[in-house]
Parts: C-alpha cells; structure tokens; sequence
C-alpha cells in the first residue's frame, strides 16, 4: 500500500516543524544555561568562602570519606565545564526539546535559589567542609527552619 499525496505532504510539513524546532534548541543554548548557573553559584560561594576563612575553626571533622566526596563534587562541578568548552561529550549530545530546556531551567533556578538561601542563612556557620567555627550556633531559621534537629 503506497501512502498518498496527501499523506505525504503532512509528513513532509511534520518533519520541516521538528527540524525548525530542534535547529531552534541547539546546544549552546543549554551551555550558555551552564555557564550562566556557574557564574551564579561561584558568585553566590565567594564571599561565604572569603568570610568562612575568617572565623577560626575550633574543631574540624574532615576524614578521608569527606574529602572524597568533595572531590566527587568537584568532578560533577567540572564535567559540565568540560562539555561547554570542549568536543569531549559531543558523542552524547542530542537535540534539545523545550519541554526537558524548561524542566531543566526550572530546577537550575530552584537549585540556585536554595544554593543562595543555605548560604545566606548559615552565615559564618557555612565551611565546605564539615568544620565547627568559633561561636559556632545551630541555624533554626530561613531554609533550616523545617530541618528536625536531634
């Protein structure tokens, strides 16, 4: 069975939309969304980093495990970097849609939100690693308000 004229054209129509929409969304949308989302958390981090360096630290619980996961961290940090600046991940590119583009920009934003709050509302409390600070408090308000402590 030969599909008609008509069914052809509406085929044709369908994939000119979707080839429109997938040029649309290339790549370097997404990285400069990666790129604008590490500026902001490195802007939010360094005056909490500069003012942590400030307040000594009375006792710090630092063990091998902790620095290895902050090393992960820092791998998940990087990995991005590496896809926007160069071909290294391009084999595991693929057309961007707007429906996952939203998501994505959604939990960026939350995720930078909560970024800020857990830092503002530390304070001098906040280190990167766990370490308790010379008159160090317990933080009961802001995003901490709903953690149980015990």
């Amino acid at each position: 069975m030969t599909a008609s004229y008509s069914d052809r054209s509406a085929l044709t129509t369908v994939a000119v939309r979707c080839e429109r929409r997938c040029l649309a969304m290339n790549p370097w949308i997404a990285k400069t969304l990666v790129l604008t989302g590490t500026v902001v958390m490195i802007a939010i981090r360094a005056p909490h980093g500069h003012r942590s360096r400030i307040v000594k630290v009375a006792t710090s619980y630092k063990t091998p495990l902790e620095t290895g996961l902050l090393v992960l961290a820092w791998v998940g940090f990087f990995v991005p970097l590496i896809w926007v600046a160069s071909p290294a991940f391009s084999f595991a590119e693929y057309a961007l849609g707007t429906g996952p583009l939203v998501v994505g920009v959604m939990c960026l934003v939350i995720g930078l939100w909560l970024f800020y709050r857990s830092h503002a509302d530390l304070g001098t409390n906040w280190s990167i690693t766990l370490e308790v600070r010379e008159q160090h408090r317990l933080i009961t308000q802001g995003v901490y308000r709903r953690i149980e402590w015990h």
